[in-house]
């Protein structure tokens, strides 16, 4: 895991000054896996053909000159059990690894109603396992974190939920997940609207 305690130093005045003159960037710049196929939406058709994970991580190759130096890929849709192998020799072959590997809890329909919060329990269940595999998946990777995105956890109007109760079992499904995986960092993704009217982490 990185050392991200330097991160938490406070600087002032003259110190400040001398490590912003002193401090080297070395810029480094992951993309999603997603990115190198363009989805539909729902204004368009595709501008191209889907293309396969085998064939996006051959584009991306090609940019590793370019100052790409890391992938991100969610679970099971975009890396998995049958292609992880795909991710590996990439990495022996350019370097470029990844960086992060996100569990799907969003797009599958049984999480209408939330994942890690969803009140139905198979539902819930199938969130943590998944989200628990995608922890082991990143440890046996060593990525540099885990994001989980609570996407589709919230709700569209206030009186339609028991805001505490589905916040107790987000947080504790989540934390179910990291003790069966311990040692993985987890990054929160937060966006307020999308695509729940009202994001678990807006309020």
């Amino acid at each position: 895991m990185l050392d991200l305690r330097d991160q938490t130093k406070v600087r002032k005045g003259d110190e400040l000054i001398k490590h912003l003159r002193e401090f080297k960037l070395e810029p480094k710049f992951s993309a999603g896996v997603w990115y190198f196929s363009p989805a539909a939406s729902r204004f368009h058709a595709r501008y191209g053909r889907e293309l396969s994970i085998k064939e996006r991580l051959d584009i991306a190759a090609e940019l590793v000159d370019y100052g790409l130096k890391g992938l991100e890929a969610h679970y099971p849709t975009e890396v998995n059990e049958e292609n992880i192998e795909l991710y590996k020799q990439l990495q022996k072959d350019t370097g470029l690894r990844l960086i992060t590997i996100v569990p799907g809890l969003f797009y599958d329909p049984e999480f209408e109603f939330g994942s890690l919060s969803s009140p139905i329990p198979e539902v819930r269940r199938k969130a943590i396992q998944r989200t628990i595999r995608t922890l082991e998946l990143n440890k046996e990777l060593d990525t540099d974190f885990a994001i989980v995105w609570p996407g589709i956890d919230g709700f569209e109007m206030a009186f339609g939920i028991d805001f505490y109760a589905m916040w107790d079992r987000f947080e504790e499904g989540l934390a179910e997940a990291m003790d069966a995986v311990p040692g993985v960092r987890i990054a929160i993704e937060p966006k307020p609207y999308e695509p729940r009217g009202n994001n678990i982490y807006r309020n």
